[in-house]
């Protein structure tokens, strides 16, 4: 028995549970009240690291399990957290959550250098920058400057991690592809603030200019090359179309078609002379060959079609007449040279090649003749004739593209997902060439099933798609993982098996309760099944490290029990509120979204959320004066202490209350009560009927939303 085998069952049946686990906590069953709730996430995140303990000294040959163990007791102490959250009505999403989640996450990383806790801690602390940054309650507004600054921090620290994690200082891998992406993705939104001109622009093509050397002469690294290549393509454009959109001109266009046209050309000189003075090709002329084909193909390509296409529609009004014109022109004037002449070179081929597959399936498409039927036999003709793989894997997703788009036209999408499904199982399954073009149909099989557990109407079918899917997943995990050369479709597999358990937890058609329960009785049997197996498998010595509690024992103890002190202080503090605070009634304004993590809730506004005729600096700690009205609801009074100084001289009566809030700019304040968390499936009722909230307000000013009323 392949010892893979029994890994990849233990590790599917945690990931069952965990999932089981979130999704009943976000259900929010009403038949737990909060203590049985908290006892239960407690007990879990206790028996998570318990066990992880026992698996490390009662099966030493399986270190393995006991280090996932410990893996899920970090997560389940952010589903606890999250929980806390939704059982005393904290932010939804709060960045508060994440930080907090992220404290034992970093300590289990420094103390074990283990790698998933490496990538949970990257992921938690860029979540937790998100959310403070844009909040999913509260609307915070922001200045361009701002925004442009903040981006190339966040920037600067993802480009360090990179640069720790590519001289190895910091030894992981996924760090610094992940770092180096989130990197790219921070600089490109800083070039498009608008702020200080055309500087975030210069600035960030100086930026990539650096980088695409970098990558190329003095660090060569051909994936990073190519992708960095990618966002400069990218780069250029977003910012033709945004020119576009304020100079849609004749001219306009006849100035882009020339500039597409240098930028092939010059592409084309650049490498022959590169070629034509260094006799050896080194590493880096490849490298830069790769990545000017990539940056130059894309740009120049789609700048091309649509300056070809926008001028033919200034030009001519018979708009029939131009996607006519335009579709031959594709075929004979850019596929038909792909095809027929062999000695073009590399560069121009894929540019004439991209430019005849996006006029061609554009214009295709909007003709209702059946030309689309024309052009997919077209390219595959083209499929056959061009045998290199980057031709083949643009004809195929032009080939899809245009498919699925008319199909749909004609057929319920249902069917047609299913039929693209088939098709692309079938070239995976079929075709003996090359392995990318295996493994590209075999994602998009996966993708379009997976779409197809989304999108169905009828219930019969989604049942059906959701079971063949987890079912064909589970069983290509296995399949895949025994191959000698089947490591890239296992990840592909293993990445949508993940994708589709995240996906379910927003599908609304079945409850969070019920796939819960689902899960756990999957969870179950993928235990059992693995156990048995493990008990069959014949093991030849102990090769594996020792378990991470094993060497880490005294280390790790203290951020367990650092878990289980925030989680009870958080309790203890939020039942101190609750059973001493002042009960206050105010008028409210209710929407209804799903949290990421805990769940059903109903968004509220505050008639105290607005301090009229005040100028608030935005991040600032505010405490607010409720006053009783009339009629028995608090609203504000007119005083507020902003960094210690009341707005006004204040003589306090004694029925006013003392709230805390933080301000976010102008009049608004947010006080950590803007989150009403339900049971799944009644936030629209509770939207319907809830005209005020009950807060308790604690003797320092921090409040808790208990409950809500129509009077």
């Amino acid at each position: 028995m392949n010892g893979n085998v029994v890994r990849l069952g233990y590790l599917l049946a945690i990931s069952l549970l965990l999932s089981a686990l979130l999704y009943f906590f976000a259900s929010n069953w009403p038949a737990l009240d909060r203590w049985g709730k908290i006892g239960i996430s407690v007990s879990v995140l206790v028996l998570f690291y318990l066990v992880s303990y026992l698996v490390a000294y009662l099966l030493k040959r399986h270190s393995f399990i006991s280090n996932w163990l410990l893996l899920a007791g970090c997560l389940s102490f952010g589903v606890s957290v999250a929980l806390l959250g939704q059982i005393y009505n904290s932010h939804a999403d709060s960045y508060m959550l994440f930080v907090v989640w992220l404290i034992p996450s970093l300590l289990f990383s420094f103390f074990t250098r283990y790698q998933p806790f490496y990538v949970i801690s990257f992921v938690l602390a860029h979540l937790a920058l998100w959310f403070f940054l844009d909040p999913s309650v509260v609307h915070v507004a922001r200045e361009d400057a701002w925004w442009f600054m903040t981006f190339w921090i966040i920037g600067l620290f993802d480009f360090i991690l990179f640069w720790l994690a590519y001289t190895q200082r910091l030894r992981s891998r996924a760090i610094q592809y992940l770092s180096f992406a989130a990197f790219c993705l921070a600089l490109f939104c800083s070039s498009f603030v608008d702020v200080y001109g055309p500087f975030p622009e210069l600035l960030y093509m100086l930026a990539g200019a650096a980088l695409f050397f970098l990558f190329l002469k003095w660090m060569p690294n051909r994936g990073l090359l190519v992708a960095k290549s990618a966002f400069l393509g990218l780069f250029v454009i977003a910012n033709f179309f945004w020119y576009m959109a304020e100079y849609y001109s004749e001219g306009f266009f006849a100035l882009s078609l020339l500039v597409a046209g240098l930028l092939v050309w010059g592409a084309v000189v650049a490498i022959k002379w590169l070629k034509s003075s260094n006799r050896h090709e080194s590493m880096w002329i490849r490298f830069f060959q790769e990545a000017f084909m990539v940056l130059v193909t894309t740009v120049a390509s789609l700048i091309a079609s649509v300056s070809i296409t926008g001028f033919m529609f200034l030009v001519f009004t018979d708009s029939t007449a131009v996607l006519y014109f335009t579709f031959f022109l594709s075929v004979v004037g850019f596929l038909g040279p792909v095809v027929l002449y062999k000695g073009m070179n590399a560069t121009v081929r894929y540019t004439l090649l991209m430019m005849g597959y996006l006029m061609g399936a554009s214009s295709s498409i909007f003709l209702e003749s059946g030309i689309w039927i024309l052009f997919l036999a077209v390219a595959g003709v083209v499929w056959f004739i061009l045998p290199s793989v980057a031709g083949r894997l643009l004809t195929q997703f032009t080939f899809l593209v245009v498919l699925g788009i008319e199909l749909t036209d004609i057929f319920p999408h249902e069917w047609v997902m299913l039929l693209l499904f088939v098709f692309q199982m079938g070239m995976y399954v079929l075709w003996r060439g090359s392995p990318v073009l295996r493994n590209t149909s075999l994602s998009y099989a996966l993708f379009f099933l997976l779409l197809l557990t989304e999108w169905s109407d009828h219930g019969t079918l989604l049942l059906v798609s959701n079971l063949g899917f987890f079912a064909l997943s589970t069983f290509l995990l296995y399949w895949t993982l025994q191959r000698q050369r089947g490591s890239w479709e296992f990840g592909i597999t293993l990445a949508f098996w993940f994708a589709f358990l995240a996906m379910k937890y927003y599908d609304f058609v079945w409850s969070l309760l019920h796939k819960s329960l689902s899960l756990l009785l999957l969870s179950l049997v993928f235990f059992a099944v693995s156990g048995w197996l493990d008990r069959r498998a014949k093991y030849e010595g102990t090769s594996e490290k020792p378990p991470i509690v094993a060497m880490k024992r005294l280390l790790l103890v203290p951020v367990i029990l650092l878990q289980l002190v925030i989680v009870g202080y958080q309790v203890w503090s939020s039942e101190t509120i609750l059973a001493q605070g002042t009960l206050v009634k105010l008028e409210l304004q209710p929407v209804d979204p799903r949290s990421l993590l805990q769940g059903d809730y109903v968004q509220l506004g505050y008639t105290i959320s607005r301090l009229d005729s005040e100028d608030l600096q935005h991040g600032k700690n505010i405490r607010v004066v409720l006053r009783k009205q009339a009629d028995g609801v608090y609203g504000y009074s007119g005083y507020y202490e902003l960094d210690g100084v009341w707005n006004r001289e204040y003589q306090a009566q004694p029925d006013d209350v003392i709230i805390n809030g933080t301000t976010l700019g102008s009049t608004q304040v947010e006080y950590g009560i803007e989150s009403y968390f339900v049971p799944e499936g009644t936030g629209l009722e509770a939207e319907r009927n809830a005209r005020f909230a009950y807060v308790k307000v604690g003797k320092k000013g921090d409040a808790i939303l208990e409950s809500l009323a129509n009077q």
